[in-house]
Formats: structure tokens, C-alpha cells, sequence
């Protein structure tokens, strides 16, 4: 039914527009032509998103419509709980003036409050180190069963030990690594639920959209000023959905390098470094898998 696809559409642009999102636009639908089986927008006109080079040859910052994005979903999903559903090349193109329209709103991520809390819940963990929190969070997202013993899952999976770096295991080693995880994933019922899958393929779509538009971009660095960024705007609703006081919030890097694999004292990691790292990983254990 167009008639519920034409709701989403403003649905999110309202969001977007009170998130201060201008990086963005939203097709506006026109009422009183949308029906059941026809679907009538505003016209835009611009780039494939996959048109790296006609994009720059335009002046547009690729670099900055990547930018733009990563924190656009994150905010949707965190602070309004609404986020497109079904994000790929053809549901977005970038006009001239360096604005990416979103398309297609036939797929559109909703999370109930609970789910929503739990989720902002489990990215302040992230970016604080906070790992019983974020068992906590997966729990109350349906990740994990409400009653999981949070500290037996930390020392299983072994959340609370120093980080390795993977590229300095043999093929042998990371094969046993992800099956040790996955058995235990697996031995405490984890499941993903569908909002978490929509939302995790959307960053598996964006994390390719980097390779083509911003393969130099400096992950460590964005990852940083996401989260203080998200602070700055977003710090007193922490306060009050959270219960937890802005000031006291310390971003830290060490959770976030761990997150990408690398050693505390990295300071820097291009999206074309971190690609290389997981060639170089997957090529170890196909060898070893083969072997």
C-alpha cells in the first residue's frame, strides 16, 4: 500500500528535520495523488551513488556525504527510534548541491522506547567500556534472553581481556576463535531481532559505501567525533532517559580501537587500512580452511 510507504516518507523527513539533518532529503510525496497502487513524489534529480567520479568531478565531497550518514542513522535510530529499513545503491543518490535523497521507504525501522533506550544504552557502553551494560542492553533488545547470566557471557566470550589483535593469528587460530564465539553465542540462545537486523544491514551497506566514497577516511578519528559529537547534541536526553549524568561520560578509545581489532596505541586507521587488515584475516582462514 503507497498510501503507508507515502506516511514513512514523512515520517522520517520530520525526523531528519528536527535532527538538524540537512545533509538529507526526503521526496516529498503530493496527498492527494498518492493512492493504494500509485505512488506521486517531488522530483529530484542527481548521482548514482555508486558515481564516485561524475560526483567529484561535480565538486561534491564524498567524503562529507559519508560523514553525513553516519551519524544521520545513528541519531534516527537512537534518539527517535525510526531509521529506512532497506538501505542500498538504488535507494539513494546524491544531487549537485552534495545532498543525498533517500528513496523507497517501503522497509522503515521502528523501535518501541524500551528498545530504543536499550539500544542508546548499548552504544554509550560501546563507547565507554562499559561491558555489563551492553549485555544488559543486548538483553533488553531480544539479543540475548532476559534472564542471561550477564558476568558468565563476559567471561565466555572473554569481553573482559586484553585485545588481539587478529592479524597476528594464524588461520588455525581464528577459525577456532570465531567458532568458540559462535558456540557460545549460540549456547545462550542469541538471536537477532529484526529491528537489529535492518539496522546492521544498513551499516554492512554503509561500511561498502566508504570503500568507494571515503576509502581514506580516518575511522578512529570519525568514530571519535561521532561520539562526541552525539554528546554535545544529544548529552541532557542522556541525562534524562538514562539516568546518568553528561559530565561524568568518558569516551573511551581503548573500547572503540578494540572494536576495530587494533592496539590501544594506534592512533590513526584509513577505511583502506582497516579493508586491507580484513583481507589479509579472511586470506588466513580460507587457507587454513582449505588446507
Amino acid at each position: 500500500d503507497f498510501r503507508m510507504e507515502a506516511a514513512n516518507m514523512v515520517d522520517v523527513a520530520v525526523m531528519l528535520r528536527e535532527l538538524d539533518q540537512n545533509g538529507y532529503i526526503v521526496p516529498r510525496p503530493h496527498p492527494k495523488l498518492v493512492t493504494r497502487r500509485v505512488l506521486v513524489m517531488q522530483k529530484l534529480r542527481g548521482f548514482n551513488f555508486d558515481d564516485v567520479a561524475g560526483m567529484r568531478q561535480a565538486g561534491i565531497d564524498t567524503e562529507a556525504v559519508i560523514k553525513t550518514g553516519m551519524i544521520a542513522f545513528m541519531e534516527g535510530a537512537l534518539i527517535h527510534g525510526v531509521f529506512h529499513g532497506d538501505l542500498h545503491g538504488g535507494n539513494l543518490f546524491v544531487l549537485n548541491d552534495g545532498r543525498t535523497a533517500l528513496l523507497d521507504f517501503g522497509i522503515v525501522g521502528r523501535l518501541s522506547n524500551k528498545r530504543r533506550l536499550a539500544f542508546m544504552r548499548l552504544m554509550l557502553g560501546a563507547t565507554t567500556n562499559d561491558l555489563r551494560g551492553q549485555v544488559k542492553a543486548l538483553c533488553d533488545l531480544g539479543a540475548l534472553p532476559a534472564d542471561t547470566d550477564i558476568d558468565a557471557v563476559i567471561k565466555d566470550l572473554g569481553l573482559d581481556q586484553p585485545t588481539i589483535d587478529p592479524t597476528s593469528l594464524s588461520g588455525e587460530e581464528l577459525v577456532k576463535e570465531v567458532q568458540r564465539i559462535v558456540k557460545a553465542l549460540l549456547a545462550y540462545g542469541a538471536k537477532l531481532p529484526k529491528e537489529l537486523m535492518l539496522y546492521v544491514k544498513n551499516m554492512v551497506f554503509l561500511d561498502g559505501a566508504i570503500a568507494r566514497l571515503a576509502p581514506d577516511l580516518d575511522i578512529i578519528g570519525e568514530l571519535t567525533n561521532i561520539s562526541m559529537l552525539f554528546m554535545q547534541r544529544h548529552g541532557v536526553r542522556l541525562a534524562q532517559e538514562l539516568g546518568v549524568n553528561p559530565d561524568e561520560i568518558e569516551i573511551d578509545m581503548g573500547s572503540l580501537k578494540a572494536g576495530l581489532g587494533v592496539d590501544e596505541s594506534v592512533n590513526s586507521l584509513t577505511y583502506r587500512e582497516l579493508q586491507q587488515r580484513r583481507d589479509l584475516i579472511n586470506k588466513r582462514m580460507m587457507e587454513h580452511i582449505r588446507a
